[in-house]
């Protein structure tokens, strides 16, 4: 029993899980720390609530975009990944197909209680994330910035009508840049070549204007606020920090080593660019909550990185 809950928790990348999850609790708080959306339904529910619904609404895209990769790639596993629940044989196909589609179902059913818009985004999401899979993924160039489009494009699900949409913006930077760094490095195909990075480039760069444009369109609060304009040096310095572990990765000579870093990279700068957004607000208490949820997220991926092993280790100790 053990070992099966263990090989749903790696199906649906547990850590990554819980980074998502922090998107869609700072995306919560966003609505609530505004004005304009008292009407809102993340607004007006307790507080825990909204935030069990994000949880909720993060995690189970995740777990259906895992889960779905990990069903399309059996095949590919078994020579590149034989560690994975579904190759080692610690899960049925029709188990992990039964998870992947429980994990979608859940997130849907979440996000109906943020209304009926918030359902409409997030069928949006889980349609990215169905077309990543089955084309983009194959197709670098259309395919990564498509992959940052689901990950900023859940920061709306609370509130489509988010005028604030800088976060979304920095979420969707980090996860072109860390995906591209992650196909390169684990030797996917096709492989980046120099005309894959001008279309990334070209592409994402369209992408980020037309984020800001939104916000413009939406009269978005000035930020930081005129009278204390200090506090914008926060979350500049957690995409300092996000800089330095990229260049950690980039720097180290062993593709498994590099990647490993990336994959903590990817699981601890969510909560902390949570953190550094909360600190700007002007919130130290959801920054210190934030704060906590990256050191988790850290500590889950160097466990989950020790279970794996443990797990595909042979079993020599029972003689």
């Amino acid at each position: 029993m053990v070992i099966r809950a263990l090989a749903i928790l790696q199906l649906v990348r547990m850590p990554l899980a819980l980074a998502v999850g922090s998107d869609l609790w700072l995306a919560t708080l966003l609505v609530r720390w505004n004005p304009m959306a008292a009407d809102r339904a993340a607004s007006r529910m307790d507080l825990w609530l909204a935030l069990v619904i994000g949880g909720l609404i993060g995690g189970g895209l995740l777990g259906f975009a895992a889960g779905m990769n990990d069903l399309l790639d059996l095949r590919r596993d078994q020579a590149t990944n034989p560690g994975r629940p579904l190759p080692a044989g610690r899960m049925r196909t029709p188990h992990a197909a039964l998870v992947t589609f429980g994990s979608l179902v859940t997130a849907l059913l979440a996000s109906v209680a943020f209304g009926d818009d918030a359902l409409h985004v997030a069928l949006l999401a889980a349609a990215g994330i169905v077309a990543w899979n089955t084309v983009g993924r194959h197709i670098p160039w259309l395919g990564i910035p498509m992959m940052g489009l689901a990950h900023a494009g859940v920061m709306f699900i609370p509130w489509p009508g988010q005028p604030f949409t800088l976060p979304a913006c920095l979420v969707f930077a980090q996860a072109v840049v860390t995906g591209t760094l992650l196909h390169q490095r684990s030797g996917k195909r096709p492989a980046i070549d120099q005309r894959t990075v001008v279309g990334l480039v070209l592409i994402a760069v369209a992408c980020v204007a037309g984020l800001v444009a939104l916000g413009l369109k939406r009269e978005a609060p000035a930020w930081p606020p005129p009278h204390a304009a200090w506090l914008g040096v926060f979350p500049i310095i957690g995409m300092g920090w996000f800089v330095w572990l990229l260049r950690g990765a980039i720097v180290e000579p062993t593709a498994p080593e590099s990647n490993l870093l990336l994959q903590r990279a990817v699981v601890a700068v969510p909560p902390a660019m949570a953190a550094a957004w909360a600190l700007s607000m002007e919130h130290p208490v959801a920054a210190a909550a934030f704060a906590g949820t990256a050191i988790a997220c850290w500590t889950l991926a160097y466990l989950a990185r020790e279970i794996h092993a443990m797990l595909a280790a042979p079993p020599v100790w029972r003689g």
